[in-house]
């Protein structure tokens, strides 16, 4: 299953280029913790995933190196919100 799969895109609703910041965003969680946010069993415990609640970095979990503000990028590029 591709990871990257935006939830509109994932439920077949209409949707536009800004899925694409989901993929982003995605990216960029995967280049900051080195794993993917969505390691499950099955493809159908990977869309519930990707389906339930967003995921957030919190600050404990922000590796050495990287900055809040990157993580803050990352969790509004997924959720798709604009300051």
């Amino acid at each position: 299953m591709n990871y990257y799969i935006a939830p509109e895109v994932l439920c077949r609703q209409n949707h536009n280029f800004v899925v694409d910041f989901y993929a982003l965003g995605v990216i960029a969680h995967e280049l900051m913790m080195k794993k993917t946010p969505f390691k499950k069993n099955s493809r159908e415990e990977i869309k519930e995933t990707i389906l339930g609640k967003p995921f957030i970095i919190r600050k404990s979990e922000i590796p050495e190196g990287w900055s809040c503000e990157a993580a803050d990028f990352i969790t509004k590029v997924k959720l798709k919100i604009k300051d």
